[in-house]
C-alpha cells in the first residue's frame, strides 16, 4: 500500500505487474486501532480519530422514530428515550460487566428492534397513554441493557442493575421481591407479571434423549420470548455462555419449531474453520435466482446456526476470516465468488449463533458483535435446577408401567436435592486448571445422572436402599469417574458421603456402600439388556469371561487378566454405550487397557468396533470415505456401531474436526455429494412416513441424522501426557464436553497381583509356594518406581513415565529371562546326562572288550605257535629257493650273452643283404628281359 499512497501512485503485484492508480481514485481506511499499520503507512494518509461520544446515540433514535407513524407514539417514545437513555447507556458501561464486550449503540439497535416488535396495535391501541407506552418501554429498555449481563462468581450484575435500576426509577412500581428480569409486561391488563406463569408443564418423553430434551423454567421462558420476537424481525440472536449451559438445545428448539417456509443450516465451528471453507458451507443452500442475486430454495427462508462463533484461529494480525466474511455479509448484503470474482448478492437468510465465552478467542470483532442481540445464558439457579429435574424424575416414577413402590416415589425431592448440592460441591471443590482443564460441571453432568436414573425400573429398584445404591453410583460415574488424580477422588468420596448422610439419614449407608456398587445392562447376563446390581465379584468375572471367550470366538484373540478395576472400566464404557447419544472419552497412559475393554463393552452391547487403518497419503478425504460408510451403515441399516480412535490414528489434527462434528451435531459439512443424500432421503422416507412424520426433505435428514447419532457410538482413547490433549480439548471443545469421561489412573495393587499371577502361573518351572512373592515382589517394584518418579518430577522437574505396559514388559522380561535361564540350566543338565551315559556305555564296553581279548590272546599264543611252525618251513624253502634262484641267474647270463651274439650276427647279415639287393635286382630284371 505504501506504493499506492505515494505520489507516484503504483500498484505493484505479486507478479510484479505495475497498475498506475489515475487521479480520481482515493483511499479511504475505517479501521479501530492502528496495531498492524507500520509508520511508513501512517504517514502517508491523513488521521481523522472518530470518539464514539461525539456522535452519540440520538442521531439513530430519530431516524428510527421518524420511521413510525402514529403521532402519539412519536411524541411519547420521544420522551421516553429522552428520560432512560443518557442515564441508563451512561451506567450500564460502567458499573456492570457484560459477558463479552458490547458498542454502546448495539444496545440502542436491540432497543429499537424490540420496541419495533412489541408496539403493536395488538398490544398497545394507538390512543394509549403515556403510562402504557412507558412500561411497554421499560420492559424493552431493561432487556437491551440487561441481557448481557451474568454472574462472574463473586457478583450477580443482572441483580446488581436490577436494584440500581428499581432505585433510580422509583416511580415504577416493579412486583414486591422481584427483579426487573424476572417480569414481562402481560397485554390483557398491561401491566408486570411474573416468567414463571408462562411455563408450560414438562412430560417427559420416553424416546427422546435426556441431553435434547428441555424443561423450561422462567430463565429459558424469556430468552425464548426474545428469541422469538428478534427471529421473525430477522435481528440475529447471540446467545452467550459456558459450555453445558443449554445454549445450543435452547436454539435447536426454537429453530426446530419453525414454519416449514424456514430451512436451517448449522454451522459448528472450531479451530481449523477458514473464510473459505465457511464461505463454501453457506453457499451449499442456496441457489441461483436471476442475475447476481442468490438465496434458499424458492420462497423458503434461511437461518445459519453458527456453533461456538469464537473457535476458529485467530490470524497474526488479529482477525479472523470466518467473522470477516460473516460481517461482510451482514454490513453490505453479499461476498464475492472465488473463482470468477464476481459479487453474489445473498437474500432471505439470517443468522443466530452460540458461543463460549471462555473458549477459543473468547470474544469476536466488535464490528461483527453489534449486528447480533446478545443473551447472556446463564446457569440456572438453584431453584430453577430444581424445577427441571424434579420433573423429569417424578414423571419417571410416576409411571404406572413401571410399578415403583411408595417409598420410593417419595425419595424423588431427596434424590433430586441431594444431586444438586453434589453438583455445587464439586462445581466449588474442583476448579479448572491447566492439566486438570476437563474439570467443568454443568448441566450435561446432571443430565447424565438423571439419564442412569431413568434406566431403573421396578426390577431394579424393589426398596428406598436399592434406589440410594442407584444414586450413589450414577453420580459417582458421571463425577469420580472424571477426576484425574487420586488425592481429588478422595475428596470427593468424603463429600459423597457426607452429602448421603445429610440427606437419606433413615438408610444405613452399610447397606448402601456394599461393594460391588456398580449397576449395568448385563448384570442378568448379555443378551438381556436390563439395568440391574451386580450381586458379586465373582458373579460379574463369570460374565465377562464368558464375554471375553465369545469375542475371541470370533475376533483376533484377546488375552485379558479381568482384575476388579478392569471389569469396573468394562461396566462403566457399556454404561456410556447403552445411554442415548453415549460418547465416551477415555484418558490413561498407553497400556492402560483402553482399547482392548472398548471392544470387549461393545461385543457386549452387540455393537460392531470399526478403527481407521492408516496407510501412506491417508488424509481428511479418506477419513470422510470411512465415515460416509459408517452413516450409511448405522442410519440406513441401523446396525449399532462404535468408532473407536486412539492418539496413534489421528494422524493430522484436522480428523477432530470432523470428529468434533460428529461429536456436537452429527452432521459433518460436504460428507455426502448432494445425489448421495438425495439417495438417502429416498432410503429413509418410507420410514419417516412408518413414524408418522411428514416426509420432506428436511424431516427425512433429521431422521436419519438422528438415527446416526443414536447408533453411531465414538469412543475416544487418548493419553494425558504432556499438553496434548489440553490442546485438543481447547480446539475442538465437542471432544471434552459432549463426551463422558473415564479416567483410567494407575493400576491398583490388587490388579498388579492380579495380572502378575496370571502370567506367572502360566510357567510352570517356579515353585508353587515362591509365585506369590514374585509377584509381590513386582507389584512393589512398579509402585516404588511410580513413587519415586513422581519425587523426580517434584524435585528436578522431569517426568518419568510408568504404564500398564512397562509392569507387562516387566512380567515378559522376567519370564523371557527364566525360560532362558531355564533352557541353558535344562541344555547343561542335559549335556552332563549324555556324558555320563557315554562314560558308562563306554566301562561296559571295555568290559566286554577284555574279556574277548583274554580269549583271544589263548588263540593268539596257538596261532604263533604254528606261525614259528610255519616260519622255520618256510625258511628251508626259501633256502632251496635261493639255491635254484642263483642257477637260475648263472644261465640267465649265459643266455644275455648268446642273445647279444645272435643281434651282432643279425645285424652283419642285415648290412651284407642290403649291399647284395641291387644286384639282386639287376638280375631279376636281366631274366625279365632275357625272357
Amino acid at each position: 500500500l505504501n506504493t499506492v499512497m505515494d505520489d507516484n501512485k503504483i500498484l505493484t503485484l505479486a507478479s510484479n505487474e505495475r497498475i498506475a492508480v489515475t487521479p480520481e481514485m482515493k483511499l479511504i481506511f475505517e479501521i479501530s486501532n492502528l496495531r498492524s499499520a507500520t509508520p511508513a503507512t501512517v504517514s502517508r494518509a491523513g488521521i481523522l480519530y472518530i470518539n464514539p461520544g461525539d456522535l452519540g446515540w440520538n442521531p439513530y433514535v430519530t431516524s428510527w422514530v421518524e420511521t413510525r407513524e402514529n403521532t402519539n407514539e412519536k411524541a411519547n417514545l420521544t420522551l421516553l428515550f429522552d428520560k432512560y437513555i443518557p442515564v441508563c447507556i451512561d451506567i450500564i458501561g460502567k458499573r456492570f460487566k457484560k459477558i463479552t464486550p458490547i458498542p454502546a449503540i448495539c444496545h440502542i439497535q436491540i432497543l429499537c428492534s424490540l420496541l419495533e416488535a412489541l408496539i403493536t396495535p395488538k398490544n398497545i391501541p394507538k390512543d394509549a397513554s403515556e403510562e402504557i407506552y412507558e412500561i411497554w418501554f421499560v420492559f424493552a429498555l431493561v432487556w437491551s441493557l440487561g441481557s448481557a449481563l451474568y454472574h462472574d462468581g463473586s457478583t450477580d450484575y443482572k441483580a446488581e442493575f436490577s436494584k440500581w435500576f428499581m432505585n433510580e426509577f422509583r416511580a415504577l412500581e416493579f412486583p414486591q421481591f422481584s427483579s426487573v428480569f424476572d417480569v414481562y409486561v402481560d397485554p390483557s391488563t398491561q401491566q408486570f407479571a411474573s416468567w414463571v406463569d408462562k411455563v408450560p408443564k414438562f412430560e417427559l418423553d420416553p424416546d427422546m434423549p435426556l441431553q435434547a430434551c428441555l424443561v423450561h423454567n422462567s430463565e429459558t421462558i424469556r430468552i425464548r420470548f426474545f428469541m422469538d420476537i428478534l427471529v421473525n424481525k430477522k435481528f440475529p440472536v447471540m446467545l452467550i455462555g459456558l459450555a453445558g449451559s443449554g445454549k445450543t438445545l435452547m436454539l435447536n428448539e426454537k429453530l426446530g419449531q419453525m414454519d416449514e417456509e424456514f430451512l436451517i443450516a448449522n454451522v459448528p465451528f472450531n479451530f481449523y474453520y477458514s473464510a473459505e471453507l465457511t464461505q463454501k458451507i453457506l453457499e451449499k443452500p442456496l441457489e441461483k435466482k436471476a442475475g447476481k442475486n442468490y438465496g434458499p430454495p424458492g420462497t423458503k427462508k434461511l437461518i445459519y446456526f453458527l456453533d461456538d462463533l469464537n473457535m476458529p484461529e485467530v490470524d497474526l494480525y488479529g482477525t479472523v476470516g470466518p467473522h470477516t466474511l460473516i460481517r461482510q455479509h451482514m454490513d453490505y448484503g453479499h461476498w464475492y465468488c472465488r473463482n470468477k470474482l464476481s459479487q453474489k448478492d445473498i437474500h432471505n437468510v439470517q443468522y443466530v449463533a452460540c458461543m463460549n465465552p471462555t473458549a477459543g478467542s473468547f470474544t469476536i470483532n466488535p464490528r461483527l458483535q453489534r449486528h447480533f442481540a446478545t443473551f447472556a445464558v446463564v446457569f440456572p439457579g438453584p431453584e430453577a435446577l430444581f424445577t427441571i429435574y424434579d420433573a423429569i424424575l417424578s414423571e419417571h416414577l410416576e409411571n404406572p408401567i413401571l410399578k415403583f413402590q411408595y417409598l420410593v416415589k417419595k425419595m424423588c425431592t431427596n434424590l433430586v436435592n441431594a444431586t444438586l448440592v453434589l453438583h455445587a460441591k464439586c462445581s466449588q471443590m474442583f476448579s479448572p486448571t491447566a492439566v486438570k482443564f476437563h474439570y467443568n460441571f454443568n448441566l450435561r453432568d446432571l443430565s447424565n445422572v438423571f439419564q442412569g436414573m431413568l434406566f431403573s425400573s421396578n426390577e431394579c429398584i424393589s426398596s428406598p436402599t436399592d434406589m440410594a445404591r442407584l444414586w450413589v453410583h450414577e453420580t459417582s460415574r458421571v463425577y469420580r469417574d472424571k477426576l484425574a488424580d487420586l488425592k481429588d477422588i478422595e475428596t470427593f468420596d468424603k463429600a459423597h458421603k457426607d452429602i448421603f448422610k445429610k440427606t437419606f439419614d433413615d438408610i444405613p449407608e452399610v447397606d448402601v456402600m456394599i461393594n460391588p456398587l456398580i449397576f449395568c445392562h448385563f448384570a442378568k447376563g448379555i443378551g438381556e439388556p436390563k439395568y440391574m446390581p451386580i450381586p458379586t465379584w465373582d458373579n460379574l468375572n463369570k460374565i465377562l469371561t464368558d464375554a471375553l471367550k465369545g469375542y475371541n470366538e470370533l475376533n483376533a484373540a484377546m488375552d485379558l487378566v479381568l482384575f476388579e478395576d478392569a471389569m469396573s472400566h468394562i461396566c462403566r464404557i457399556s454404561r456410556i454405550l447403552e445411554s442415548p447419544r453415549g460418547n465416551a472419552l477415555l484418558v490413561g497412559v498407553g497400556g492402560s487397557g483402553k482399547q482392548s475393554l472398548s471392544r470387549l463393552a461393545s461385543y457386549i452391547s452387540s455393537m460392531e468396533v470399526f478403527q481407521l487403518t492408516l496407510s501412506k497419503g491417508y488424509g481428511i478425504p479418506d477419513l470422510k470415505a470411512d465415515l460416509a460408510g459408517l452413516y450409511n451403515k448405522t442410519g440406513l441399516k441401523n446396525l449399532g456401531t462404535v468408532f473407536l480412535m486412539s492418539d496413534a490414528q489421528v494422524a493430522d489434527e484436522r480428523f477432530l474436526v470432523l470428529v468434533n462434528n460428529l461429536l456436537a451435531s452429527g452432521e459433518i459439512p460436504d460428507l455426502f455429494t448432494d445425489d448421495e443424500i438425495d439417495n438417502i432421503i429416498t432410503m429413509v422416507k418410507n420410514e419417516v412416513k412408518g413414524a408418522g412424520i411428514p416426509d420432506t426433505r428436511e424431516n427425512c435428514w433429521k431422521f436419519f441424522i438422528d438415527r446416526v447419532r443414536k447408533t453411531l457410538k465414538v469412543i475416544l482413547c487418548f493419553s494425558p501426557v504432556g499438553n496434548t490433549l489440553r490442546v485438543r480439548g481447547r480446539k475442538f471443545p465437542a471432544v471434552v464436553n459432549c463426551t463422558c469421561i473415564d479416567w483410567f489412573h494407575e493400576w491398583p495393587e490388587e490388579a498388579l497381583m492380579s495380572v502378575s499371577t496370571k502370567f506367572l502361573d502360566q510357567e510352570e518351572s517356579i515353585p508353587q509356594e515362591i509365585k506369590k512373592s514374585i509377584c509381590q515382589f513386582m507389584s512393589f517394584v512398579h509402585q516404588s518406581v511410580n513413587d519415586m518418579s513422581k519425587v523426580y518430577a517434584q524435585n528436578d522437574k522431569r517426568f518419568n513415565y510408568t504404564t500398564p505396559k512397562s509392569f507387562l514388559e516387566l512380567i515378559n522380561l522376567y519370564r523371557k529371562v527364566l525360560n532362558s535361564k531355564n533352557t541353558e540350566c535344562t541344555n547343561q543338565i542335559v549335556r552332563l546326562e549324555n556324558g555320563l551315559e557315554k562314560l558308562r556305555v563306554t566301562g561296559v564296553q571295555v568290559d566286554a572288550l577284555k574279556a574277548q581279548l583274554a580269549i583271544q590272546e589263548v588263540e593268539l599264543a596257538k596261532k604263533n605257535a604254528e606261525a614259528d611252525h610255519l616260519i622255520h618251513v618256510v625258511g628251508v624253502e626259501t633256502e632251496n629257493v635261493t639255491q635254484e634262484k642263483k642257477s637260475a641267474d648263472e644261465e640267465k647270463v649265459k643266455v644275455d650273452r648268446i642273445n647279444i651274439e645272435v643281434s651282432i650276427k643279425q645285424k652283419d647279415c642285415a648290412a651284407d643283404l642290403k649291399k647284395a639287393e641291387p644286384a639282386l635286382f639287376c638280375c631279376t630284371r636281366s631274366i625279365e628281359y632275357t625272357q
